[in-house]
């Protein structure tokens, strides 16, 4: 295994405060950093909207954004007014996804994950990285325990593959004490769910937990995809076919056509971060990510082809429109335009603002996308006459 850079994905971290593992020569107290954060509510601030936001999504007609500081906004008037919700934590919050107008998730720094019930109007805890921590240790020692047996018994024929196993699988346990030795400082950047009982959520160091009971429990599914470097994920999503496809470090998604039981690695031939995958028709695929990279797969993922980029900026999120239109945001506020499944892109120039960190198409606004980001979340228009 080689040594993990704790390098963390931009978008989701953005020009927040450094994740506490970022600061590992201050163990002790980013441990009870993270400790504090996750017990104090988020403090009700005239300010919230403007606040940087991280993620939002739709519950019903209700907008929701959430970002720093435990912040999380919600809009009943497609994004004129916000007002603040009741959160029980104070870490970044990094991801939403709802399953209906009243039920839906949020995930955030310090591996926590809240739970709403009343369209995001008030939120209350389910996870946090201790729990994640116990878990991953959970399950990488039943791994150990199970190659150790493997090995224990194997032929002369199969001894060296089934040692090499145990190493792999004992290193893993290795870097988990170690990482579980800083606290609960793990960042979770990625939900989906099936349905109001089962999801996932993935985030860095290769971060996977499951739940089959609406996240009244988690297990660590980290273990079933091939990450022996722990790759950090950071986003996962549902195709049209069913599939789900996590987009994270490297050039690497992992697609898992089983709702989560297995999983293959697709090698993009990119090495950066990627930060999420659209689906598009005939079995195309276009993924981006770090410094304006974005490539296309026109095979349900079987080979990549670069595509010329057009900004040297991180693209930060990606949508497609009802009329078939690509969009794509870069952290500047800039918008790349497909009219052609993600072919080829026009450049609409960002507008004057700060940076951004996410897009979600508002068909209230008619053209427009709502993006968040520093400042709160806004209106971007979108160019009709981009071909």
């Amino acid at each position: 295994m080689k040594p993990r850079t704790y390098v963390f994905p931009f978008h989701r971290s953005f020009i927040a405060l450094v994740l506490g593992l970022a600061c590992l020569s201050i163990h002790a107290s980013t441990a009870q950093a993270a400790t504090d954060l996750l017990e104090r509510p988020a403090r009700q601030s005239q300010l919230a909207s403007k606040s940087m936001m991280l993620t939002a999504a739709r519950a019903g007609d209700r907008l929701v954004a959430a970002g720093e500081r435990g912040i999380v906004i919600y809009s009943d008037d497609h994004g004129a007014t916000w007002k603040q919700a009741a959160v029980p934590v104070s870490v970044t919050l990094t991801s939403l996804f709802f399953v209906s107008r009243d039920t839906g998730w949020l995930a955030g720094h310090d591996g926590v994950i809240l739970v709403t019930t009343d369209a995001g109007a008030s939120w209350h805890k389910q996870f946090d990285g201790r729990a994640a921590n116990a878990a991953v240790l959970k399950d990488l020692q039943a791994r150990v325990d199970s190659a150790r047996s493997v090995a224990d018994k194997a032929d002369a024929a199969s001894r060296e593959a089934a040692s090499v196993a145990l190493e792999a699988w004992a290193a893993s346990l290795d870097d988990a004490k170690a990482g579980a030795e800083f606290g609960p400082s793990r960042p979770l950047l990625g939900l989906w769910f099936n349905n109001a009982t089962e999801g996932l959520a993935v985030g860095a160091f290769g971060q996977v937990f499951h739940t089959a009971d609406g996240g009244k429990s988690w297990t660590s599914r980290g273990g079933r995809i091939g990450n022996p470097d722990g790759y950090h994920y950071n986003a996962i999503t549902a195709l049209g076919d069913g599939s789900l496809m996590i987009a994270g470090e490297a050039g690497k998604l992992r697609r898992s056509r089983d709702r989560g039981e297995t999983w293959e690695t697709l090698d993009t031939g990119y090495v950066g971060h990627l930060y999420g995958v659209l689906d598009l028709p005939n079995s195309t695929l276009l993924t981006f990510g770090f410094a304006g990279n974005a490539l296309r797969s026109d095979d349900g993922g079987k080979t990549w082809k670069a595509l010329p980029r057009q900004t040297a900026k991180t693209l930060v999120g990606g949508s497609v429109l009802a009329d078939g239109s690509v969009l794509l945001l870069a952290v500047d506020r800039t918008l790349l335009i497909s009219r052609d499944q993600g072919q080829t892109f026009t450049l609409q120039q960002g507008s004057p603002g700060r940076p951004v960190a996410g897009l979600m198409p508002t068909p209230q606004v008619g053209k427009g996308v709502l993006v968040v980001g520093a400042g709160g979340p806004s209106i971007l228009n979108v160019d009709s006459t981009a071909r």
